[in-house]
């Protein structure tokens, strides 16, 4: 005889919630790094263009005047340069646009610079890579300076504990430049953003800010 569930566990049972995933954490590029970028700034820059030729015809016709003489000193100066300038620019347009369509139908995964999710951290770049969260001990930014002397920002998954580190940075793991620093006009990665980021999906790890290191 099969045995009856209770009405009140079997509600119970039913409103016990499923098991879910953190959302994970991308960071992408942006700034004049990508194709729309620089196809937006391009457009813009061509109605600006349009936009000038336009005032100045009106203008010239609003007084009376001749149009011919202020349109050849600004498209004419310095060799005929903005005249060549504009006559190639709606041409570079149309191949940025059909380069910016190919790429979303492709994967973006070249524009990904970080990825933290349920199972490691992503570190994009010239040499993109996945490291699992069971070989990560802590996530660092530092500073490093380069030959004039500039202190840059950097990402390291560090793959020591705190307190057998290597006294050369470089060796702690692997690393990548923050986020949104070398792009031009991007905004860098919050740090208490990325540190969230981890928690929620990592709470064991620790990120830490260790300032600025001489390798």
């Amino acid at each position: 005889m099969r045995d009856l569930v209770p009405a009140t566990e079997s509600v119970d049972n039913a409103r016990m919630p499923t098991e879910q995933t953190a959302e994970p954490f991308v960071v992408k590029r942006h700034g004049l790094g990508t194709t729309r970028t620089v196809l937006l700034l391009g457009t813009v820059l061509f109605g600006l263009m349009v936009l000038l030729t336009l005032i100045i015809v009106v203008t010239q016709l609003i007084r009376g005047a001749s149009v011919r003489a202020p349109l050849e000193a600004v498209w004419l100066a310095w060799g005929g340069t903005p005249l060549i300038f504009a006559v190639g620019l709606p041409i570079l347009l149309l191949a940025g646009a059909i380069t910016a369509y190919e790429e979303g139908r492709e994967d973006d995964g070249d524009d990904v610079l970080l990825s933290v999710d349920d199972t490691g951290i992503f570190l994009g770049g010239e040499q993109p890579q996945t490291i699992p969260w069971s070989e990560v001990h802590g996530v660092c930014r530092v500073e490093r300076h380069d030959e004039f002397e500039s202190w840059h920002p950097y990402l390291i998954v560090l793959r020591y504990d705190a307190d057998t580190l290597p006294r050369n940075s470089k060796a702690w793991g692997p690393s990548c430049p923050w986020p949104g620093t070398i792009e031009i006009l991007s905004r860098p990665l919050p740090f208490d953003e990325l540190a969230a980021a981890v928690t929620r999906c990592a709470p064991q790890i620790t990120v830490t800010d260790r300032g600025r290191v001489t390798d």
